[in-house]
Parts: C-alpha cells; sequence; structure tokens
C-alpha cells in the first residue's frame, strides 16, 4: 500500500497526516513512477508546512527524494526501469511512491547511496549555486561562510577550501565552531561576536573579503557588510535569524555587487541541472565532504523530524525512510 504525508491546513508539526492512498497509477508521457528509497527533510520544508512560505492546500509534504525508477511514461529516455535517481525540489517527496516528472530525474552513480542523495542533494545543489553560479570562486579568494556548522554552510565552506579559497567561517557556538575547524575552515569565529567584522578584516590585512556567503540574515549582515571588501561580492541565501534591512544604496556606493539567488535559477534548465550535479558527485567521489551524518525517522514520524529541526535537536541531515 501506498503512503504519503499530507498537510490540508498550515501550523505546527501535528497538522501533517500520514495517509494510505490509493493506487498512484501508471505515469503519463514524460513521467517516472518513483519508489522512493530515502527522502530528504529540509528546513524549507517546514516553512510550507508552517505557512511561512505560501503553497496552495491541501499540500504534500516534501521537495527532496531518492530511490528506484520502477517505470516510465511515454518519451522518457533519460532515465529507464531499475535506474537509482534523485531530485531537489518537487513537491509529494513524503511518500512511499510517486509520480514525477522525468526532466526533474538525475540518475544517481554507483558510489553515491539514496540515503546519501536524500540528504545532500538538495544542500549540495544550493552549494554548487553559490561556489559556481552567483559567484563564480576562484583559487585565492578569502571567503566569509557564515552558518558553517549547519548543512548547506558546511558544504560550502568545505567545497571552497578544496576550490583553493582561504575560509573565514562562523558558527553559532563554541562547540559547532569546534566542529568547523575540524573540518577544515581556515579560521572559525563566532557569529555573535560584536567585533567579528573587525576580526574578520584583521585576518585580511584590513582588505576585507571577496565574497561573503550569507545564511543566517539579520543577526549576521550588518557584520558582512563591514568584513567585505570595497567592490566585494555579497551572496545572500539565507534568513536563519529573520530577513535584514539591506541600504542597496550604501552597498552600491562602495561597488558591492548583492544577489539574493536561488538554486532553480540556476539548475532549472536540464543541462545546467546534469552540469552541476556532476560537478556534485565528483566532489562527492573525492571525499571534499567527507562523511554525512544522517537522522533517520520512519516516513509516518515525519512530524517528529519537524519537532527535532525547530528544536535544534538533530545530529547530521534529517531523512525519512519508507
Amino acid at each position: 500500500m501506498i503512503h504519503q504525508v499530507i498537510a490540508r491546513e498550515t501550523g505546527n508539526p501535528s497538522v501533517m497526516q500520514y495517509e494510505a492512498v490509493a493506487d498512484i497509477g501508471n505515469p503519463g508521457p514524460g513521467q517516472v513512477r518513483l519508489r522512493h528509497e530515502a527522502i530528504g527533510v529540509n528546513f524549507v520544508d517546514t516553512l510550507f508546512r508552517s505557512g511561512a512560505f505560501k503553497v496552495p492546500l491541501p499540500l504534500a509534504m516534501g521537495v527532496e527524494g531518492a530511490g528506484i525508477v520502477v517505470q516510465v511514461g511515454e518519451g522518457v529516455t533519460n532515465v529507464q526501469p531499475g535506474d537509482r535517481a534523485a531530485y531537489f525540489f518537487a513537491f509529494g517527496a513524503y511518500s512511499t511512491e510517486r509520480l514525477i516528472d522525468a526532466q526533474q530525474l538525475v540518475r544517481l552513480p554507483e558510489e553515491v547511496a539514496p540515503e546519501t542523495a536524500a540528504a545532500t542533494f538538495t544542500k549540495g545543489l544550493t552549494a554548487w549555486m553559490m561556489l559556481f553560479g552567483a559567484h563564480q570562486l576562484r583559487a585565492g579568494e578569502t571567503v566569509l561562510v557564515h552558518g558553517a556548522a549547519g548543512g548547506v554552510g558546511s558544504m560550502v565552506a568545505r567545497w571552497a577550501k578544496a576550490l583553493g579559497a582561504t575560509v573565514i567561517a562562523t558558527a553559532g557556538s563554541a562547540g559547532k565552531a569546534a566542529t568547523v575547524q575540524a573540518h577544515g575552515a581556515h579560521h572559525v569565529l563566532l557569529s555573535d561576536d560584536p567585533a567579528l567584522a573587525s576580526k574578520v578584516r584583521e585576518l585580511t590585512g584590513g582588505r576585507g573579503v571577496d565574497v561573503v556567503y550569507e545564511l543566517v540574515g539579520k543577526d549576521t549582515f550588518a557584520q558582512s557588510v563591514e568584513a567585505l571588501r570595497d567592490g566585494g561580492h555579497l551572496v545572500h541565501v539565507g534568513n536563519a535569524s529573520g530577513s535584514p534591512v539591506v541600504d542597496k544604496a550604501a552597498l552600491a556606493a562602495r561597488g558591492i555587487r548583492y544577489i539574493q539567488p536561488s538554486t532553480g535559477q540556476y539548475v532549472g534548465e536540464r543541462a545546467s541541472l546534469e552540469r552541476a550535479s556532476a560537478t556534485l558527485f565528483a566532489a562527492m567521489r573525492d571525499g571534499v565532504f567527507g562523511e554525512v551524518l544522517v537522522t533517520r525517522y520512519p516516513l509516518g514520524e515525519a512530524a517528529r523530524a519537524h519537532e527535532d529541526i525547530a528544536a535544534r535537536r538533530l545530529s547530521g541531515a534529517a531523512i525519512l525512510v519508507p
């Protein structure tokens, strides 16, 4: 029997219901029937569920998963039955099986397990967007990565170092800072340090960093601007602490390029998705990101996963296992 998690109203995690559904049928033209082996749980899922991000209801929860192609519809050529595949943004991931547009699927190489893909594909493509798309990182640049203990921030910091950048990273606590340091960042600072920007300036000989990857938002934004060199690049992707006030005129006066990119802008076309995925899988193969830690939950306990995200009880990325 097929099960899925549905939210018929927005609110706390209890609004998500684990339901049995009628057979989803055969895939139509261009579609694939996919049996999930692992499902990613992302912070954005909690925003859709809570109503912070507006989406039509009822909502088939989840946007990321990995599994096995069961059946393909007419015209599908990029995957075939038996292939292992993953996707990074398509509503309806919290399910045992689903129908999905074949163009959203990427075949997984043998060395990437479904659980690893579900835990890292969206985060990894977002990191790719930040390092190869929104800002094309060059060896020798100095970067400031906020939220470097988090899923995306950790991948950005480690990948930036592998690409030859000097990495100054921030974390929200001494314990998290120690973890980031162990992962190889050149310098690690606390994100709530009132002298953060001046310390970054000291580390760069007074020049400032070439690029800031802003994943925290309101609590660090002013420090980010101060830490940037004139003519630097401010890549603003996350607002974990809330939305900051952005003085675009002041940024322009210093020649700072300010951008708020989304992953979909850079991997929305099939060719770019294939290119980004291949680069990401190569980095995984080379051990750039180290061991991927996951916290597993049964599909029927999606609400508990959301509660643990809110309470910051997670150790590693959260995945649901059908």
